[in-house]
């Protein structure tokens, strides 16, 4: 299951950079609903890798969410219709830290109840 999860968090990273990239990409969520996209896709990320590392590296996952996060505005910058924004990428920090939090929280309690 751990494998799988790293790989589908492979597949994701390399997707959102893909079809960002495409010219259908270019205003398809338009504010506030951006950020809920960025929400949703950096937590769903997260929890993939929190999932493929049994949650062993909890402040590295924030960290390699923050640069893919990073990597991904930086690559909008040179598309055609697409801006870099840095609420964006608050936006995916957010989502790794939240998700992160909850995790650790749930496998603490998991901890505490003997499940």
């Amino acid at each position: 299951m751990r494998r799988w999860c790293l790989v589908a968090a492979a597949i994701g990273t390399a997707m959102l950079f893909y079809l960002g990239a495409q010219p259908f990409a270019v205003g398809l969520f338009p504010e506030p609903w951006d950020k809920i996209t960025h929400l949703l896709a950096f937590s769903t990320l997260t929890g993939l890798l929190w999932t493929g590392t049994a949650g062993r590296i909890p402040l590295a996952l924030i960290g390699i969410i923050a640069a893919i996060g990073a990597l991904d505005e930086w690559h909008q910058a040179g598309l055609p219709g697409r801006s870099m924004d840095p609420a964006d990428l608050l936006t995916d920090i957010a989502a790794a830290i939240l998700t992160v939090a909850v995790l650790n929280a749930r496998q603490k309690l998991a901890g505490k109840n003997g499940k």
